[in-house]
């Protein structure tokens, strides 16, 4: 049995890997390689390039930093595979997150390079990645050229919700986000005194509070309805 094959049947079963064309599915089963972790590893780190995406087969996820780990919440249970690192399409910041390993991990990986290469080839398969974050975020994600149409609110909403849920179910810790990794030319392509405008109506909503340079998200929920829109409802 071939790696492509075995790793197809470990797939068999994922919803969204199952809605994809055949020709990504092959591309996806061609480029990824798979990658063993043992407990306390580290996968990624926080302000390191995007490295591509990965589909978790086995083991779980830690999302803190690793001197925190007396800190560290229960690992959440969540159907196998678990695809997350798709935030960095459609993105322009580095990895926001320390991501280890909780236990023995196996994971597939597709690195940075041919995803990228894949996505300029065949444009069209960006609307299954938005896909893929739509169902983390709970709103439709619009494609990276059609992310600075949006009206401001709405812009600014949806990097925060990004950058809140951007992982999902797995990554449970507090909602507070540094304003450095607010800002994104891709996602916002706002000045910084329009986004700090947008922040201080948010804050007199009790959506967020402001402290110093982070940004406490209190309603989710909330910031998810104005971050809805004719974009990403359309793609919904």
């Amino acid at each position: 049995m071939t790696n492509g094959t075995q790793w197809r049947s470990w797939l068999d079963n994922d919803h969204w890997f199952n809605d994809l064309p055949a020709s990504l599915q092959d591309s996806l089963l061609t480029g990824m390689r798979q990658r063993r972790f043992t407990p306390g590893k580290l996968i990624f780190q926080k302000g390191e390039p995007a490295c591509g995406l990965y589909a978790l087969l086995d083991g779980s996820l830690r999302f803190n930093d690793v001197n925190q780990q007396s800190k560290w919440l229960s690992p959440v249970v969540t159907a196998r595979p678990y695809w997350f690192g798709e935030v960095s399409l459609f993105d322009d910041r580095p990895r926001l997150r320390d991501v280890f390993a909780a236990d023995q991990l196996i994971l597939l990986h597709m690195p940075q390079a041919p995803l990228d290469q894949l996505l300029k080839d065949q444009p069209r398969y960006w609307r299954y990645f938005g896909d893929l974050l739509k169902r983390k975020l709970g709103l439709g994600v619009p494609l990276p050229d059609q992310m600075t149409l949006l009206p401001t609110d709405e812009r600014v909403a949806f990097r925060l919700v990004m950058l809140a849920q951007g992982y999902g179910d797995m990554d449970q810790s507090v909602r507070i986000i540094s304003r450095v990794d607010l800002h994104s030319q891709r996602c916002l392509g706002l000045v910084p005194e329009v986004v700090d405008r947008v922040l201080e109506g948010f804050a007199e909503r009790g959506l967020l509070r402001r402290e110093h340079d982070f940004i406490s998200e209190l309603d989710i929920e909330r910031l998810r309805k104005i971050a809805q829109h004719r974009l990403t409802l359309a793609g919904a």
